[in-house]
């Protein structure tokens, strides 16, 4: 069992430590000046974007699910990812929030863990393919903008880039795959967790005994549910698109809108770049929650665009938004999860026939 108390701790001090060294690196007699002039109606609308982008993930996770022939309230689906993000900031690459919400959408929305786990990986799909798209004119613009200034390149930014995306590439080939010759994948999962048995305790083996019964299931399930997107569900997942573009809309938008809160008007191209970069530094499962990282990598590239005495103050408002608004929100999220389903809210009910009760017609 993943030790979440351990990753937040971890999380927090990292993340601490590092806010502290920027506040000490970057505060001066002209920060105090520049924050006596600040507009807190921009902050409050930055707060307000953070809390749509959770929506438009709901409505997403919504469409998704319609595709296959489920359907979920947007409340449901709204619990659902904040109880995921508050996980995914806890665990490095984010990794911990997706069996959480998969197991949430079976207790919600009856729905199978092969076909929980396609509509999951079909969000995250979503947002890397719209991130990889807006990667190339993001080194354009970066690579423009310092052979202007200073005609040198950044230090190892274009290693990073390609070693993120030739990972992400990596993932989806090998899913892809899981499609295209299931019973490859299918034999190779038998293999593995047979030779897993083997080499674990006793305590273990009951629960790879059961995985191995049901993995092949789970397999056909996952394949059919992508068929299915492709198909009859496709008009849903044309919307499901459009709110992920939506999304990374709203959250590219927080950054610009702290900016103008501290009256700092910045080329909205170079903005655009930077966060595109950043969204795949975050990627990289370093620390948990990206912790140090990510704030390290911002106030990098935040640098370009934002005075000195004031790029610290910007990474700060923007991590406290982007990041601890999401471990308060996604806590009352968990604590609701737990009033409803009892303290076993995250583990996977033994009682399958309860699961394959009441699972809702496919859409026509």
């Amino acid at each position: 069992m993943v030790n979440y108390k351990k990753f937040f701790i971890i999380s927090l001090i990292i993340s601490l430590i590092s806010a502290l060294a920027i506040i000490v690196l970057t505060t001066d007699a002209d920060t105090i000046e520049s924050l006596k002039t600040i507009r807190p109606e921009y902050i409050v609308l930055a707060i307000a974007f953070q809390i749509i982008s959770y929506v438009l993930t709901a409505k997403k996770t919504k469409f998704l699910l319609r595709s296959l022939g489920y359907r979920i309230r947007t409340r449901y689906a709204l619990e659902n990812i904040l109880t995921g993000i508050l996980l995914a900031s806890l665990t490095p690459a984010s990794i911990g929030g997706e069996p959480v919400r998969i197991l949430l959408l079976r207790k919600n929305a009856k729905v199978p863990v092969g076909k929980a786990t396609a509509v999951i990986f079909m969000e995250r799909f979503l947002d890397v393919f719209f991130i990889l798209i807006c990667l190339i004119p993001s080194m354009f613009i970066l690579r423009l903008f310092f052979k202007r200034e200073t005609g040198a390149g950044i230090w190892g930014i274009d290693t990073l880039l390609y070693a993120g995306t030739a990972g992400i590439i990596i993932l989806l080939a090998v899913l892809i795959y899981v499609i295209i010759n299931p019973e490859f994948v299918k034999k190779l999962v038998r293999k593995i967790l047979i030779f897993l048995e083997r080499k674990s305790s006793e305590k273990y083996k009951p629960k790879i005994q059961k995985a191995i019964l049901v993995s092949e299931n789970e397999i056909d399930l996952f394949r059919s549910s992508f068929k299915r997107f492709i198909s009859v569900g496709r008009f849903n997942l044309i919307t499901a698109v459009f709110y992920t573009t939506l999304y990374w809309i709203i959250r590219f938008s927080i950054l610009w809108l702290i900016l103008l809160g501290l009256n700092i008007h910045p080329d909205l191209s170079l903005l655009f770049a930077t966060q595109v970069v950043l969204a795949i530094i975050m990627i990289i499962p370093a620390t948990p929650g990206a912790s140090g990282i990510s704030e390290i990598a911002a106030l990098t590239l935040y640098s370009l665009f934002v005075p000195a005495s004031l790029v610290g103050v910007v990474v700060i408002a923007w991590r406290a938004i982007t990041y601890y608004l999401n471990i308060v929100a996604g806590a009352l999220a968990s604590l609701q999860m737990i009033r409803k389903y009892g303290i076993n809210a995250f583990s996977i009910s033994n009682n399958k026939k309860e699961d394959e009760q009441n699972i809702p017609p496919a859409e026509n």
